[in-house]
């Protein structure tokens, strides 16, 4: 919203606002509208494509399936995730597979909770879609975060996978063991926080960690540290947020320099996070996160970032009141929420129905104006995000079970 501004300001950034709206939608897995050809441009131009969105909602798969197809003619064929890398090695593998849908489902009954964001179907059919339209059809997933809450089980059994020492394995057995009475006890008392990777004793894992040095393969000490770092990690959030963003970034770093060594053109990448970690600058808790890192990064390859924000008008998202116990729905309103204040201009300017996509760039020299001329969180998206991107009704995504 203007704040302290004069008539002539606000007019004329409603003004630059209108001139920059487009309607948008996707038919049949492509982007349509008159905000299409602007958007495949916009991509076509850029070496990272960066999608901020709103977890849990099946809009944002649906948005996915209009950039992969976009892209990946353009020359993208990785997509960098908010999943662990673990995880997201397996992702990759089910997205390329005719069953990958009952891969992932007998996954998430065996390892429940090891997967954040694509044990929904409408996340998983995207990756499906994604790695169909990847160039060359060679997809690749980056999983750049910690493991999930419920991942311990997982790592526990791949490193038993790697056959370690006597005196390995009966340390990792007994782990297990706790890992699956924390488990019970978490569905018993509803509480996430019994979960083993935030319940885990540190001097058990630290245990671990030692009698893997002697018996264990570089390969189950690896692993043994991500559940280290994931826990650590989950435990302290949020004060482990600083923590976990430079985990991020060393993680792309690696996994871009790797990809730059085996391939013959620069890699193109597609990165899928929520919307606070991929803002150019500051984002709106005044952290540098990744996305930034990736802008800069690519500033000093001489390449362009896109910055794109997904965000849901109205509708309804799942929370779990307990851990273990069905979703429910609870209803949002931007309109009605005083945190969305600062958006009233693209509000009170959405189209009737669909998506309305607004072009941030243009408006950006409005920002040299007198100071507080505009809010401070609208200046913040307009200089953080290229695009943004309103779905006026959103739903939840389907859980896969």
């Amino acid at each position: 919203m203007l704040l302290h501004a004069q008539p002539d300001d606000s007019s004329r950034f409603t003004t630059r606002l209108l001139e920059n709206r487009y309607d948008l939608s996707i038919r049949n897995g492509q982007f349509a509208g008159a905000g299409a050809p602007l958007l495949r441009s916009a991509i076509a131009q850029s070496r990272f494509v960066l999608v901020g969105e709103e977890h849990g909602f099946a809009e944002t798969p649906l948005f996915w399936t209009g950039v992969c197809n976009a892209a990946g003619p353009e020359g993208f064929h990785t997509m960098a995730i908010e999943e662990g890398p673990l995880v997201a090695a397996s992702l990759e593998r089910w997205a390329g597979l005719p069953d990958g849908l009952a891969e992932l489902a007998a996954f998430e009954k065996q390892y429940p909770e090891s997967v954040q964001i694509y044990n929904t179907r409408e996340e998983f059919e995207m990756l499906q879609r994604c790695a169909q339209s990847a160039h060359g059809g060679r997809f690749r997933l980056w999983g750049l975060n910690q493991e999930a809450l419920g991942a311990a089980g997982l790592i526990l059994s791949r490193i038993l996978d790697t056959s370690p020492g006597a005196e390995s394995r009966a340390a990792i057995e007994e782990l297990l063991r706790k890992n699956d009475e924390a488990y019970a006890k978490a569905l018993e008392t509803g509480r996430m926080s019994n979960l083993f990777i935030l319940s885990a004793d540190d001097k058990d894992l630290a245990a671990g960690a030692a009698v893997l040095e002697k018996d264990g393969s570089p390969q189950a000490q690896s692993l043994f540290r991500s559940l280290i770092e994931s826990h650590e990690i989950n435990k302290a959030w949020p004060a482990s947020a600083e923590r976990r963003s430079r985990m991020m970034k060393m993680l792309f770093a690696a996994r871009y320099a790797e990809a730059a060594r085996s391939e013959a053109s620069p890699p193109k990448v597609l990165l899928k996070f929520g919307a606070y970690h991929l803002f150019r600058g500051l984002n709106p808790l005044h952290a540098s996160g990744i996305g930034n890192y990736v802008a800069e990064f690519a500033d000093g390859l001489g390449a362009q970032s896109l910055h794109i924000y997904v965000m849901a008008v109205k509708g309804s998202h799942s929370f779990y009141p307990k851990y273990g116990q069905p979703a429910q729905l609870r209803p949002f309103d931007l309109k009605d929420d005083p945190r969305s204040r600062y958006l009233q201009p693209m509000l009170a300017n959405l189209l009737e129905s669909g998506w309305t996509m607004y072009d941030l760039r243009p408006l950006r020299p409005l920002l040299n104006g007198p100071p507080g001329s505009i809010n401070a969180d609208l200046a913040n998206l307009i200089s953080g995000m290229d695009i943004l991107v309103m779905a006026s009704q959103a739903r939840p995504a389907t859980l896969i079970r």
